[in-house]
């Protein structure tokens, strides 16, 4: 019976050893995955115009408020 119990324990390390960094990946790459496409829908909308604001610090960097709208500040 401990026989059996050790070689559990031993097993569950293992199982643990070897998924555990494995979900660590997947959460970092699901992480920068959603930091991209968050980069992505935030340049589309700057590159047409859609981003709106009331305030010059609703903009990114470079950018100010103009009649609602983050416009490229001239430079």
């Amino acid at each position: 019976m401990k026989v059996a119990k050790r070689v559990e324990a031993v097993f569950l390390a293992l199982l643990a050893g070897i998924f555990v960094p494995l979900l660590v990946w997947v959460a970092v790459i699901i992480t920068f995955w959603q930091i991209f496409a968050e980069w992505r829908a935030i340049r589309v909308g700057l590159l047409v115009g859609n981003l709106i604001c009331s305030v010059n610090a609703d903009c990114p960097p470079d950018y100010e408020c103009v009649g609602g709208r983050c416009l490229l500040r001239p430079s």
